[in-house]
């Protein structure tokens, strides 16, 4: 068997790869290469003689396995969208991933937002280093005190819309800090939440009640443009947003003229409807906005995590053990393995 290997992979997890198969390793940080033209895969995946392919950007429709007899997938993110299942199922063939493999990156982002909202450590940084925040007397102490003091996590209530891998591990985060936490999650159930020591609540509450609302959720059908401008005018004039998730949970035209019109008191994107972020784009003219380039999940501890998960589930997959985390397990019905 031979890998090959396009996503960002810890040695480790080449190192377990290599002790069953012949691995060939071209990061696309590296490279620069996202394959999304499948013939551009094909010609790769035939030129380098691989059945085993692992991805983490890369198109694997249709075409690419009715052209390469792949046997296994692996596929480094919680959300193997860019993977045909249905190809792949029809073949016989595994889809391993890694879901929640970067939860905690991201709940550490997520929290690190907050806490610069809350103490304007981004805000008084950057109005400290172009001028428009100077301190020439007492005067302009006390200002700059009432002004920029901010207020404690403790002291707040934070809401999480959305309770799955990450933002459990936001709300594990904020209980040291004393936050009261509401938690609208329609697809957990309510004894789950409270046993968790978070607060259950609809949509509309939760808003209204929040000073930090942070969204963890997927977008669907139901999620997409979840948060609009009926539901920005719930929120407080003090209270933040913050989007760590999915860009078209939001309505990006009403959030921005919330922002400009100071009716919120500020938000932390991590996530944009146009990515990668333009220079020009309008949040990044907003002194209340603190604007990040999709790196909530881009630590080089997920790209260990990540490659732990899937080198594990392949090797206990031709060891015929039970896995762990596969897309499609219709596929071992059919081969008569167990998860």
């Amino acid at each position: 068997m031979k890998a090959l290997i396009t996503a960002s992979f810890h040695e480790t997890g080449l190192e377990r790869l290599r002790s069953h198969m012949e691995v060939q390793h071209e990061d696309y940080r590296d490279t620069g290469k996202i394959y999304f033209d499948e013939e551009e895969l094909i010609e790769k995946i035939h030129g380098t003689g691989a059945d085993v392919l692992i991805v983490e950007a890369d198109l694997v429709h249709e075409e690419v396995f009715e052209a390469c007899p792949l046997r296994i997938i692996g596929c480094c993110r919680g959300d193997p969208l860019n993977i045909s299942r249905e190809a792949a199922s029809e073949r016989g063939v595994p889809i391993f991933y890694a879901p929640g493999r970067n939860a905690d990156a991201v709940a550490d982002i997520t929290l690190g937002f907050m806490i610069s909202l809350a103490r304007n450590i981004v805000t008084t940084n950057l109005r400290m280093r172009n001028g428009k925040l100077r301190i020439e007397s007492t005067q302009d102490i006390m200002k700059v005190f009432n002004e920029y003091g901010g207020f404690e996590l403790g002291s707040s209530t934070v809401g999480l819309v959305g309770f799955g891998a990450v933002g459990r591990k936001v709300a594990e985060r904020l209980k040291p800090f004393g936050a009261r936490i509401l938690v609208h999650d329609p697809f957990v159930e309510e004894k789950t939440l409270r046993a968790f020591g978070v607060e259950p609540g609809s949509l509309s509450r939760l808003l209204e009640t929040a000073d930090m609302v942070s969204l963890h959720c997927p977008e669907t059908d139901e999620t997409h443009h979840m948060i609009g401008e009926k539901e920005i005018a719930l929120m407080k004039p003090s209270a933040c947003l913050i989007n760590t998730a999915r860009s078209f949970l939001t309505d990006e035209e009403a959030l921005l003229s919330a922002l400009r019109q100071s009716r919120i008191r500020g938000a932390a994107l991590d996530v944009f409807d146009e990515e990668p972020l333009q220079e020009d784009n309008p949040f990044l003219a907003l002194d209340n906005v603190i604007c990040t380039p999709h790196l909530g999940g881009a630590t080089r501890d997920v790209i260990r995590h990540q490659s732990e998960m899937i080198a594990g589930d392949i090797v206990r997959y031709l060891q015929k053990e039970p896995l762990r985390n596969i897309w499609n397990p219709e596929i071992l019905e059919v081969e008569g393995k167990a998860l």
